[in-house]
């Protein structure tokens, strides 16, 4: 029905019968529109290290005297979240629609130097605990808070997905030197505190294998399990829209299965995912996405990080594929995908903070050409799951093992991002994304591979799509045996394709990625 409201006679649009059609009319049109409910399948996602993103605020930068070191990457680099704020526009401009950002909690009151002295640095990254329900001051000013950058990410159309550890706090061996020394051992969150070396209450553990020198949390104790669930539920109820979970393997089951049961009650369709630090054990990775007897992954389960399918430099499996490597290697990792609840909500990342990057440094992992990063991320948002892409990817930012690969992007990183060839891309493979619900949210089948080529289908509720790529230097062809007699849309040129049934070829640019579409 195809009617201008404004024309319609007024006489017309009292009659009884002509209403009930409108009324059913409209009812029918919004009932297709609400029939497609969002979940975090729809979204694409920005991993920042808060302070190595913009220093917004210098102020904050040197807090305790200690701390802040610029240019040595073990401290902090005054990334903060004013610097975040004013700097949405790059990351919305890029397409993306969340960030996730390191933990924000305030991390110990100065530089940490260990008791042999053979280790020091600041924790920058946030994942050292010291006061679990207060915010890193590093990271706020007045009028940036975290409410502010979550209350203005939202205003922007963009999530915020917090990184939290339920595993420890700081490091408990301290030289005598540092500034907190008396204090060491202490944990605080939610107006108490606890104390590792005077541990009345149990509330760590000394038992089993524990990370380096970090204070291991009881998790067998209710009252510390009731204690962190508190403190995250704050930090759902000030409007965070999802967890990343840290040293998800060093934690219990037990208390998994709590937490996720208490955070998707207190906060409906709240995404959580997972660390399981594995490149290969299929069965370890996708239990973690089966811990509750439950179908809604947003409302029930968590999913996790797609390790085994990652580029990160010297570990990641797919690294060699998109460096002259056989793209038949996915396919290895692909057939696993049964094991897990939902594929579709994997988080799949070219790299991260924890290996070198994709584009090495330092001899450390191996350099990554432009086309190399256009062949990755060319499979990376359209394969199953939920694209993730680590800031300073726009620019092709090297490192080598941590610190130098948490590199500090900056105003200038951004100002230079905007005439780089990868930016552009993401810019692209992002609006492309947005314009494809099969694409987002489709279950995937391999339909063919070899050493350059790679060709799979999705289907979304009776929706298909076929996606073509091609990491050749030289142009290919890609022939389907059998594709449907239907009109088709090609998403990345836009072009219409009217196809009879039967064989089909389709011509493929050196590094591209092509994706034919029945609908949307």
């Amino acid at each position: 029905m195809f009617l201008k409201m404004g024309k319609i006679k007024k006489e017309i649009l009292n009659k009884p019968k002509f209403r009930l059609v409108l009324l059913v009319f409209f009812a029918i049109t919004s009932f297709l529109k609400a029939s497609e409910k969002w979940d975090f399948r729809d979204e694409s996602i920005y991993f920042v290290i808060t302070d190595r993103f913009v220093d917004g605020d210098k102020n904050n930068n040197d807090i305790y005297g200690d701390e802040y070191q610029r240019g040595n990457l073990r401290y902090y680099q005054g990334g903060d979240f004013k610097g975040l704020i004013e700097n949405l526009d790059h990351i919305k401009d890029m397409g993306f629609t969340a960030i996730w950002i390191t933990p924000p909690v305030m991390q110990p009151p100065g530089r940490y130097i260990n008791s042999s002295k053979t280790y020091d640095a600041a924790g920058y990254h946030g994942y050292w605990g010291w006061d679990f329900s207060k915010i890193d001051p590093h990271l706020q000013s007045p009028g940036y808070t975290y409410k502010d950058l979550i209350d203005k990410a939202h205003k922007n159309g963009i999530k915020i997905i917090q990184d939290i550890v339920l595993n420890h706090a700081h490091g408990g061996d301290v030289d005598v030197s540092v500034k907190w020394y008396n204090d060491r051992g202490k944990v605080f969150g939610l107006g108490k505190m606890f104390d590792y070396f005077n541990d009345k209450e149990n509330w760590f553990t000394r038992e089993g294998p524990v990370l380096f020198d970090l204070l291991d949390f009881n998790d067998k104790n209710p009252y510390t399990r009731r204690w962190l669930i508190d403190i995250y539920k704050e930090y759902q109820n000030m409007g965070v829209d999802g967890f990343r979970l840290d040293t998800v393997v060093w934690v219990s089951t037990d208390f998994w299965k709590e937490f996720l049961t208490e955070m998707h009650n207190n906060k409906k369709d709240f995404f959580i995912f997972g660390e399981v630090w594995t490149n290969s054990d299929f069965d370890l990775i996708s239990s973690y996405t089966k811990l509750n007897d439950c179908d809604d992954m947003m409302n029930c389960d968590m999913s996790v990080l797609d390790m085994p399918l990652s580029s990160m430099g010297t570990w990641g499996p797919l690294e060699e594929v998109f460096k002259g490597g056989d793209y038949r290697k996915v396919n290895d990792i692909i057939k696993n995908d049964y094991k897990y609840k939902d594929p579709t909500y994997l988080v799949v990342y070219l790299d991260n903070h924890d290996k070198p990057r994709f584009n090495g440094a330092n001899g450390q992992g191996s350099l990554a050409t432009k086309n190399q990063y256009i062949d990755a991320l060319n499979f990376y948002f359209t394969v199953r799951g939920i694209p993730c892409i680590s800031y300073g990817t726009e620019v092709q930012m090297p490192g080598g093992e941590d610190p130098d690969n948490r590199r500090y992007l900056g105003a200038d990183g951004i100002k230079k991002s905007k005439n780089n060839p990868v930016y552009k891309h993401i810019r692209k493979l992002n609006a492309i994304r947005k314009k494809s619900v099969v694409l987002r949210k489709g279950v995937m089948s391999v339909v063919y591979s070899d050493k350059d080529l790679y060709v799979f289908s999705k289907e979304y509720k009776n929706k298909k799509i076929y996606v073509f790529l091609n990491k050749s230097d030289k142009k290919n062809t890609a022939i389907l045996k059998e594709l449907p007699g239907l009109n088709y849309t090609e998403l990345w040129t836009g072009s219409k394709i009217s196809h009879k049934g039967g064989e089909f070829k389709i011509a493929l640019p050196p590094h591209s990625v092509r994706i034919l579409s029945d609908g949307n």
